[in-house]
């Protein structure tokens, strides 16, 4: 494919994504609960990234949305994963024992 054709392929897939989205909002087939998510404004990104690393061939266009999209969420993202450090340990320590159970046998 072309590069014009793989542009066209990709912002015209994005086009009928944002329409489909806010014509949903618009019938309000989407819950109340999601809506605050879909259109968020950090997560255009995200979602530009997603169909461009799927329908167009050159998949930096979608990496450098994706990045600015997760750089948007960066405080969401600290937020979330502020505790996961609590976890690790005992993560690691059931990874060995199912390594030693489950592990290959010499």
């Amino acid at each position: 494919m072309s590069i014009k054709k793989d542009n066209r392929l990709a912002w015209g897939v994005s086009l009928l994504v944002f329409g489909c989205l806010f014509l949903f909002k618009q019938i309000q087939i989407i819950p109340a609960e999601f809506e605050s998510y879909i259109f968020d404004f950090k997560n255009y990104p995200l979602i530009l990234g997603v169909i461009f690393l799927l329908c167009h061939s050159n998949k930096n266009i979608g990496i450098v949305l994706l990045v600015v999209g997760l750089l948007f969420r960066l405080s969401d993202i600290i937020h979330y994963t502020k505790h996961i450090s609590d976890f690790i340990w005992p993560v690691l320590l059931i990874l060995a024992g199912a390594i030693m159970v489950f592990g290959k046998k010499k």
